[in-house]
């Protein structure tokens, strides 16, 4: 009989950094994987992410019209909730699985708590001060039952929340093994995927809204664009994830940024391009936890912007600025200067995977599901 399990998407980042790990489990006979994606995936807003996913897996997917994607986070949340409850009792999974800290990934834990199901959470531990995040992150460790963790100082944060030591894996990011070839496409191949031209020097832009800030958000942008501009620098600008205000952010691009000779717009440019593009960058420059995680393996100075990453492990390649114009052309002068770019040269990743994928993929698919999993215990270290 074959072990079923769910898996929680809730937008393209998490999808990346699960992939090796699924794929892995896809391949195991006696696993039959259901991977549930959220309406995130299905909003043109934010290319269709859908189409990226693998199409081994098999798929659930609530249908949305057009109206669907006007509702606010608090509304689809219930719309995919309802889904999914449906959809667990048609299957009966054995296990479910959440990654991260996406609002959206409550949806998960909430479904199969009143059945008894084990959770299993991978990347918790991190903090983000800047966002509703940090209160999802948490509350989801509390919910599950294993936990596989990406740092040292992050499996001591959970057990600094109470999680017994036996339930904790520092296992590292997988996705990382993996970038450097998925970096692998030319400026060439990317110029003429994208029909703009990679091989002048440009920069590559994330910023997402910084949900405890929102109010701020206008001000933000305002000198982040101005630095910008000031650069003279190509832009490759990715869209901001599903927050409230994102709107904001993309409308604000569209308006400062028209000439499309010198500036790209990316609704989702797929995992190989990203890897590629952040590659041949001269630096990366937002608020995105690929800026600290990513970035790091393909030596990149990555320029923080902020507070929304607030707490977390940060590589040596990553410069912290605040949203003062000063402050942000400062940054963007050391991370073009040769000393810094040197000095990162030989920078290893904190983020870099401790054990091997099978070796994940193995403890999955032996996890017994018993009484001493299912009982929780809160032990004061």
């Amino acid at each position: 009989m074959k072990k079923k399990i769910i898996v929680i998407s809730a937008g393209r980042s998490d999808y990346d950094r699960y992939y090796p790990i699924l794929k892995g489990l896809n391949k195991k006979k006696k696993i039959k994987i259901y991977l549930f994606l959220t309406k995130a995936h299905q909003d043109e807003k934010f290319g269709n992410t859908y189409s990226f996913i693998d199409k081994d897996f098999s798929i659930i997917k609530n249908k949305y019209t057009n109206n669907d994607f006007k509702k606010n986070m608090t509304e689809s949340f219930c719309d995919d909730l309802s889904f999914l409850v449906k959809k667990i009792k048609k299957i009966n999974p054995n296990l479910l699985v959440v990654l991260g800290d996406r609002f959206e990934m409550l949806i998960g834990p909430i479904s199969v708590i009143p059945n008894n199901t084990p959770i299993v959470h991978f990347f918790g531990g991190a903090v983000t001060e800047g966002a509703i995040d940090e209160q999802v992150r948490h509350a989801i460790t509390k919910m599950s039952h294993l936990h596989f963790v990406a740092t040292q100082s992050y499996k001591e944060r959970l057990m600094q929340l109470g999680e017994e030591k036996w339930r904790i894996k520092n296992i590292g990011v997988h996705s990382l093994d993996i970038l450097k070839e998925k970096s692998n496409k030319t400026k060439k191949e990317l110029n003429k995927y994208f029909k703009f031209d990679f091989n002048k020097p440009y920069c590559l832009v994330t910023f997402h809204p910084v949900t405890l800030e929102l109010n701020k958000i206008r001000n933000q942008l305002k000198n982040l664009l101005y630095c910008l501009k000031k650069t003279k620098l190509n832009i490759a600008f990715t869209y901001p994830n599903a927050d409230p205000k994102n709107e904001i952010i993309i409308e604000s691009y569209k308006k400062n940024f028209s000439n499309k000779n010198k500036y790209l717009f990316i609704k989702n440019c797929g995992n190989e391009n990203y890897a590629s593009i952040m590659k041949n960058c001269l630096f990366v420059i937002g608020n995105s936890s690929s800026g600290l995680v990513e970035a790091a393996s393909l030596k990149i100075p990555s320029i923080n912007i902020g507070t929304r990453q607030n707490g977390k492990l940060k590589p040596a390649n990553v410069i912290d600025s605040d949203y003062s114009k000063k402050k942000i052309l400062i940054a963007i002068k050391k991370g073009l200067s040769p000393k810094f770019k040197k000095e990162i040269k030989k920078l290893k990743n904190p983020y870099q995977s401790k054990i091997s994928v099978n070796k994940v993929v193995e403890i999955l698919a032996k996890l017994k599901i018993n009484d001493k999993l299912l009982r929780k215990k809160f032990i004061k270290y």
